[in-house]
C-alpha cells in the first residue's frame, strides 16, 4: 500500500508552556486532522489533456521539526511535504507586527531552504467567542490582522492566508472548516502539480541522455518510476501504469538494442527463486538492487510484472492480470529454458507452478473485494483465465511426476520439455567461444527446489498421486464454470490416466465412457477419443463385464477412432474379434472404417450373373474377414435389386471386389446403399446422396416381330451356362388398357398351369436353351407403347435367384413399307418402298420375300445377295424388286411373308460408345461421358458414319484435347461388337381377280415408221390383247364375269397431239382374240413426242342396281393395263408452210350424237 502523503505545520507562539493560546491551536490540528484525508481532489495539468479527479489522498499531518529535509530524485513526489501550514493565534496589531511577521518570515525561509516545491498556507486562528472574526472594511478588504496577513505574505495573486474561527469547546460548527479545508486540497493540487512537471522535467532530460557515456539504465527507470509511484500515493492507478508499460517498452528496446550492460545475468539461481510469490514486490529488494545495478535480469522482470499486476487488480482488472500472467510466464520460462543448464533441476516446472498459482491466488482475492461501482461483468472472462493458469500449473506437476518416474512416460502425460539451446548473439547468455576459459561445470553447490508443495511430491508417489489428481480436478471444475468444454478434455483424459493407474477400474470405466461421449458430441481430438475408447474397453474386460451391445457400441466407436491409425493393432484386433463373435445384431451408419466406391457406371455379365465392380477401402492397418458385402440399387418405380458378396477377407488399403446380384434385371438405377457386414454389425453407407446412375445390363435377344399374328407377347427365356429349375414367371401390364390372359399361356404349344399365387409355373429349362412363353392379351394401348412388368424366380447352382424387368412393347413400328404392283401376262414385278419414321435412321440388313413350299407362286428377288447393309432415313427410302411367277400346281392360299432386318441408327452409335467407355479406367468414364454426350446429340457430328466412316475417326478431332487414350479409345469404339438385329415379318397378299390389257399403238402403214411434219396426220392402230392370267383366283369366274365389257380411252398430251377419231370406246373382253381401234394423230408441234396413253376399265353396267346381295359380295374385278411400246416416239418436223385441212369423219354404228358432242376434230 502507498504511504500518506505529508503535511507539516508550525505554530505560533509555540506551545512550550501551557496556555490558551496552545489550546486554541492543538484544537485547530485536531479539527485538521478529524477533517482528513483530503477527498475529491481535481488535478488539471498543464501536461495532460483531462482533467483527473483524484478521490481520495492519506494525509499524514506532522511537525514541520518531524519531517526531513533530505531529498530522494528516485523516491515519490509525495515523500517531501507538500503543503505546510502555519498556524498563528494573533488578535493584536502590535503583537502581529512586533513577533508573528517576523515568526512567518523566518518559516518562509526555511521552507525555500529545503528546495522542494512547496505550498505555504498561513492559518490565522480565532479563538471562540471572539466578537470580530470576519470582517472587511468599505473598499471590500479583509480588515484587521487577517488583511495585514494578507497584504504582507501573499504574492501573485495567490491567496497564502486563510482565517479559522474555532467553535466554542463541545460545539461543532460545520461552516468553520470547508474554507479552510478548500485550501488544504488547493495547495497539495498546486504543489503535487508542479512538483510533477518538476520530475517529468528530469526524466525527459535523463532520457535524452541515454547516448552519452555513463548513463544508466537503472537509474533512469527509478526516476521515471518515482513518477508512476507519485501517481499510486494519489491513487491514479491508470496513469502509474502507463509508466510502467511505458518503462516496460523502453526494456524490450534495449533488450533489441542489445545493451544490458547494467544488469547481472540471467538470474533464477536464488535460493528460494522457484518458490517466491512473483505478485509481491517486497519478497525481494528488487529497487535496492536497481540503485546498485545489480539486479538480474529475472528478478527486473518479475518485480516490472508485478508492479504492473498490481496496478491492473486496483483497478479491478483481474482478467488482464491472468491473461498478461500467462503471457509473462510463458515468455519468461522460454527464455529460461535456454539457459536451463545453469539452473536447479526442475526450477522451470517449480517456478512455473508457483506463478501461475500465485496469479490464481491473487486474483481470485482481488476478485472478491466489492467494486464500488458494482460492475462484476468481466468475472466471467476472469474464469476462463484462471482456468487455463491452473491448468498450465497442473500440467508442470504432470511433467516433474513424469520425470521422476511417478507417472508413465506416455501418452496422454506430458513429457518434460527439452532444454533449448541459447540464441546466438543473445546477450541474456554468455557466448563461450568469446571466453578463453572452457565452460566450467555445473558447481555442485548450486541451489535446490525450495517449493514446500512440490518437494514431498517428489520424493513420494503416494504424496503426487493426490496433488496431482487434486490439480487436474480443480482444472476441470474451472473450464466447467466457465463453458470451455473442449478445453476440459485434456485434463479430463489425465484423470482417465490416473484412475487407470491406480488400477481403479470402476470409476476409470465410468470416466472414460463419459470423456469419450463429449468427444463425441464436441467432435474434436481422435487421439484423446481412441485412448478413452480403448481405456473403457480395458476397464471394462477387468470388472468381467458381460460384451453386449454397450460393449459393441465401444468397440465400433473405438474402430472409428483407430482409422487411418498406425498404432494399437493388437487392441484392435481382439476388438474386432470379439465383434466377429458377438451375437448382438445392429445398423452402423457411416463409418469412417470402410469405403465403398462403385466403378463406372453400368454392370457387367460374366457368365449367367449380372456383376458390379467396387473398391472397398479398409482403413484399418489390419487386414479383417467380412461377413458380407452388398450394394442396393433402386429404380424410379421403387424396386430395388442387390448385388453382393460373401466371407471376403479385407486387406489394409483399396480392395477391388467383384459383387454377384441373383436378380437378373436391367435399367436405370440409382446406387442407393452399401452394407459391410462384421459378424451381425451391419455397417450401412447411405449411397443414396451422391445421386450415382447405373446402367443395369444383361444379354440383348432379337426382336423378332411379326404382324400377322394374334394379340400376343412372346415372352423367350434364354437360359445361360446353369440349368434353371423351378422357373416361375409373373406378368403385370402397368397400362389399365392392356390386360393378360395368364390361364391362356403356352409353351411349345402346351398350355401352362397357374400356381397359387397367379404365377405360370414354366418349370424347368436346360443350360442355353431359348423357351418362348406366348400370352395373348386383350386391349389396346392409348398411346404407341404398353409397359409391362415382368418377373422370374428359379434356382440355379443351389440358389434361389431372381430376375425383374420392366420392359416397353412399342405397338407402332419404327419403318413403313409401301409396296406397288406391275402386272405382265407370266409374272407379276413388286416393287417394294421402305422408309423410316420422324427422324431416325435404320440401317438395314436384308428384305426378302419368301414363299413356302407349299405356295403356288415362285419368287425372284432383284437383289440376289445382301452383301452390305443400306441406310435408310424419310428422305432416302430403300426399294426392293421382286419377280413373282406362278407355278403349275400349289396352293394359291398361302401368303408370301416378306422378312426385314433391321437396327436403329442411333441405338447402334450409343451401344458402340458404351461399350468402349467400358474399356477406359474408371475414373477416365465421366469425364469422356460428359464430353461425348453433347456430340451425340447432334447428327450432323456422326452423319459422315451413315455413309460408312468408321465412327472413332469421326469422333477423334473432338477427343483429342480431352482423352489421354484418345488412340486405344477410338480403336475401341471401331471394334465394338454391335447388336443383334431386329426382325419384322409383314404378310403379302399376291393381288388376285385381276383383269390384265396390254395394249400396242402402232402406225397403219410403215410412212409413219419414219420422219413427219408437224400438222401431218399419222394413222395409228391400237391394239388390246386381254389375259385371264390372274383373273381366277380366289373364286372361279361367273359367265358375266368372262364377258367383261371394257372401256378403253385415249389420253394424250394437249400440247403434244390432236386426237381424230374414235378416242373413247367400249368392247367386250375375249382372251382368244385382239381388240382393234383406228385413231388419226394430228401432231401440235415439232420434236420427240411421246404416243399417248391408253387406260381400260370395265364399263359400270358390270353388276345391276338390283343385283342380289350375293352379287354384290362378289370380288369387284379390278383392270389392270399397260403399254407395250410405251417408250417408242416419234419424231416431228418443223412444217415449211402452214396448213389449213378440214377432215370430216362419219360416227360409229350404234353411238347416239349426243355421246361424242364433246370430241372436236
Amino acid at each position: 500500500m502507498a504511504p500518506p502523503a505529508t503535511i507539516t505545520y508550525s505554530l505560533h507562539p509555540t506551545p512550550t508552556t501551557p496556555s490558551p493560546a496552545s489550546h486554541i491551536l492543538r484544537s485547530a490540528i485536531e479539527g485538521i486532522r478529524a477533517h482528513l484525508p483530503l477527498r475529491n481532489l481535481h488535478w488539471k495539468s498543464s501536461s495532460r489533456t483531462s482533467l483527473r479527479t483524484i478521490q481520495e489522498v492519506d494525509i499524514n499531518l506532522i511537525d514541520l521539526g518531524e519531517a526531513s529535509s533530505i531529498r530522494d530524485n528516485n523516491g515519490s513526489v509525495l515523500d517531501a511535504p507538500l503543503v505546510n501550514l502555519c498556524l498563528v493565534v494573533c488578535e493584536d496589531a502590535d503583537v502581529y507586527k512586533n513577533q508573528t511577521r517576523n515568526f512567518i518570515r523566518d518559516w518562509l525561509s526555511l521552507l525555500a531552504a529545503r528546495r522542494t516545491p512547496h505550498a505555504p498556507v498561513i492559518v490565522l486562528v480565532n479563538p471562540p467567542n471572539v466578537a470580530e472574526k470576519t470582517g472587511k472594511n468599505v473598499w471590500g478588504k479583509d480588515k484587521g490582522v487577517l488583511g495585514k496577513l494578507k497584504a504582507d505574505f501573499n504574492i501573485s495573486k495567490r491567496d497564502r492566508c486563510v482565517q479559522l474561527n474555532l467553535p466554542p469547546p463541545g460545539t461543532s460548527d460545520p461552516a468553520a472548516w470547508p474554507e479552510l479545508i478548500n485550501k488544504l486540497k488547493e495547495s497539495f493540487v498546486s504543489a503535487f502539480d508542479s512538483a510533477i512537471l518538476e520530475r517529468e522535467d528530469e526524466v525527459k532530460r535523463g532520457e535524452a541522455q541515454r547516448v552519452v557515456v555513463g548513463w544508466n539504465f537503472c537509474t533512469w527507470f527509478l526516476l521515471k518510476e518515482s513518477l508512476a509511484q507519485s501517481f499510486e500515493s494519489v491513487n491514479l492507478n491508470e496513469d502509474s501504469l502507463i509508466i510502467y508499460e511505458e518503462l516496460e517498452a523502453a526494456f524490450i528496446q534495449i533488450v533489441k538494442e542489445q545493451n544490458l550492460s547494467w544488469f547481472g545475468r540471467l538470474g533464477a539461481t536464488g535460493s528460494k527463486d522457484d518458490s517466491l510469490p512473483i505478485l509481491d514486490t517486497q519478497v525481494k529488494p528488487y529497487r535496492d538492487l536497481l540503485r546498485s545495478s545489480s539486479i538480474s535480469i529475472f528478478d527486473f522482470r518479475v518485480y516490472l510484472f508485478a508492479k504492473q499486476g498490481i496496478l491492473l487488480g486496483k483497478l479491478g482488472r483481474i482478467t488482464e492480470v491472468a491473461k498478461r500472467g500467462q503471457w509473462f510466464v510463458a515468455s519468461l520460462a522460454k527464455r529460461l529454458r535456454e539457459n536451463e543448464a545453469e539452473l536447479v533441476n526442475h526450477f522451470i516446472e517449480s517456478w512455473t507452478y508457483t506463478a501461475c498459482m500465485d496469479v490464481v491466488e491473487k486474483c481470485d482475492h482481488w476478485s472478491c473485494i466489492d467494486r464500488p461501482n458494482g460492475d462484476y461483468s468481466g468475472l466471467t472472462a476472469y474464469e476462463s483465465a484462471r482456468s487455463e493458469l491452473l491448468d498450465i500449473a497442473r500440467i508442470q506437476v504432470e511433467r516433474l511426476g513424469v520425470s521422476v518416474g511417478h507417472l508413465p512416460n506416455e501418452y496422454p502425460f506430458q513429457q518434460p520439455a527439452p532444454p533449448q539451446q541459447s540464441r546466438s548473439g543473445d546477450v541474456l547468455f554468455e557466448d563461450p567461444s568469446e571466453t578463453s576459459q572452457p565452460p566450467s561445470p555445473v558447481k555442485s553447490n548450486r541451489p535446490e527446489l525450495s517449493n514446500p508443495i512440490l518437494l514431498p511430491a517428489i520424493a513420494s508417489q503416494a504424496d503426487f498421486i493426490p496433488l496431482y489428481r487434486d490439480l487436474t480436478i480443480q482444472a476441470i471444475e474451472a473450464y466447467e464454470k466457465c463453458n470451455k468444454r473442449a478445453s476440459a478434455i485434456r485434463p479430463k483424459t489425465d484423470l482417465v490416466a490416473v484412475s487407470l493407474l491406480n488400477q481403479d477400474f470402476e470409476e476409470t470405466y465410468d470416466l472414460s465412457r463419459a470423456l469419450a461421449k463429449e468427444c463425441v458430441d464436441l467432435r474434436v481430438w481422435d487421439p484423446v477419443l481412441r485412448y478413452a475408447l480403448r481405456s473403457a474397453l480395458k476397464s471394462h474386460d477387468h470388472l468381467g463385464k458381460a460384451r453386449d451391445r454397450s460393449w459393441g457400441d465401444l468397440a465400433v466407436a473405438y474402430m472409428r477412432v483407430c482409422s487411418g491409425e498406425k498404432e494399437g493393432t493388437e487392441e484392435l484386433r481382439e476388438v474386432v474379434d470379439g465383434l466377429q463373435k458377438s451375437q448382438a445384431s445392429w445398423d452402423v451408419e457411416g463409418h469412417k472404417a470402410f469405403s465403398l466406391r462403385v466403378e463406372g457406371d453400368e454392370t457387367t455379365l460374366d457368365g449367367d450373373e449380372i456383376t458390379l465392380d467396387a473398391d472397398v477401402t479398409n482403413s484399418l492397418d489390419m487386414s479383417i474377414e467380412i461377413t458380407e458385402i452388398a450394394v442396393d440399387l433402386v429404380n424410379a418405380a421403387g424396386e430395388s435389386i442387390s448385388f453382393s458378396v460373401e466371407s471376403y477377407v479385407l486387406e489394409p488399403g483399396v480392395n477391388h471386389i467383384r459383387l454377384t446380384s441373383s436378380t437378373s434385371t436391367q435399367g436405370i438405377y440409382i446406387l442407393q446403399s452399401a452394407t459391410i457386414t462384421l459378424g451381425q454389425v451391419n455397417f450401412v453407407y447411405n449411397k443414396a446422396v451422391e445421386g450415382s446412375t447405373f446402367k443395369v445390363r444383361r444379354d440383348e435377344t432379337g426382336c423378332t416381330v411379326k404382324l400377322d399374328s394374334d394379340s400376343m407377347v412372346v415372352l423367350e427365356i434364354t437360359s445361360g451356362k446353369s440349368d434353371l429349375q423351378e422357373v416361375l414367371l409373373s406378368l403385370r401390364s402397368l397400362n389399365g388398357e392392356i390386360r393378360y390372359m395368364l390361364g391362356a399361356a403356352t409353351r411349345e404349344g402346351k398350355r401352362l398351369d397357374l400356381n397359387d399365387q397367379g404365377e405360370i409355373v414354366v418349370g424347368a429349362i436346360a443350360i442355353e436353351k431359348v423357351v418362348e412363353i406366348i400370352i395373348p392379351y386383350s386391349g389396346v394401348p392409348q398411346g404407341d407403347s404398353a409397359q409391362a412388368y415382368i418377373a422370374l424366380e428359379y434356382e440355379a447352382n443351389g440358389k434361389l435367384r431372381e430376375w425383374v424387368d420392366t420392359q416397353k412393347v412399342n405397338m407402332s413400328l419404327p419403318l413403313t413399307v409401301n409396296v406397288q404392283d406391275f402386272f405382265r401376262p407370266q409374272f407379276l414385278l413388286s416393287h417394294f418402298t421402305i422408309s423410316s419414321e420422324e427422324t431416325d435412321s435404320l440401317r438395314v440388313q436384308s428384305v426378302e420375300l419368301k414363299a413356302s413350299e407349299e405356295s403356288e407362286y415362285a419368287v425372284e428377288a432383284c437383289r440376289k445377295e445382301w452383301n452390305e447393309t443400306i441406310v435408310v432415313n424419310p428422305r432416302q427410302p430403300l426399294s426392293c424388286l421382286f419377280k413373282i411367277r406362278r407355278k403349275e400346281s400349289g396352293d394359291p392360299s398361302v401368303v408370301l411373308r416378306m422378312v426385314i432386318k433391321y437396327r436403329n441408327i442411333e441405338q447402334e452409335i450409343r451401344h458402340s460408345v458404351a461399350a468402349a467407355i467400358r474399356t477406359l479406367p474408371p475414373v477416365s468414364r465421366a469425364p469422356v461421358e460428359r464430353k461425348i454426350r453433347p456430340l451425340l446429340s447432334v447428327s450432323s457430328n456422326w452423319k459422315a458414319y451413315l455413309v460408312g466412316e468408321p465412327l472413332g475417326q469421326l469422333l477423334r478431332p473432338a477427343l483429342e484435347n480431352d482423352i489421354p487414350n484418345v488412340e486405344s479409345f477410338c480403336r475401341a469404339l471401331d471394334a465394338v461388337e454391335q447388336p443383334v438385329w431386329r426382325s419384322l415379318e409383314i404378310p403379302v397378299d399376291v393381288p388376285q381377280r385381276r383383269l390384265l390389257t396390254s395394249i400396242r399403238i402402232t402406225p397403219r402403214s410403215t410412212s409413219g415408221r419414219g420422219l413427219i411434219y408437224r400438222g401431218q396426220p399419222l394413222a395409228m392402230v391400237i391394239s388390246l390383247s386381254t389375259s385371264p392370267l390372274w383373273m381366277s383366283l380366289p373364286t372361279p369366274l361367273s359367265d358375266e364375269e368372262k364377258n367383261q365389257e371394257l372401256v378403253f380411252d385415249v389420253q394424250v398430251n394437249a400440247d403434244d397431239w390432236l386426237v381424230l377419231g374414235k378416242k373413247k370406246g367400249c368392247y367386250t373382253a375375249d382372251p382368244g382374240k385382239d381388240e382393234e381401234q383406228e385413231i388419226i394423230l394430228l401432231p401440235l408441234r415439232s420434236g420427240t413426242l411421246f404416243l399417248p396413253t391408253v387406260s381400260v376399265q370395265p364399263l359400270d353396267t358390270l353388276t345391276p342396281p338390283d343385283a342380289s346381295d350375293k352379287s354384290q359380295a362378289r370380288s369387284q374385278v379390278l383392270c389392270e393395263s399397260f403399254v407395250e411400246n410405251a417408250a417408242e416416239v416419234v419424231r416431228v418436223l418443223s412444217a415449211q408452210k402452214e396448213v389449213t385441212a378440214l377432215v370430216p369423219a362419219a360416227l360409229p354404228a350404234g353411238i347416239p350424237a349426243r355421246d361424242w358432242e364433246d370430241d372436236r376434230l
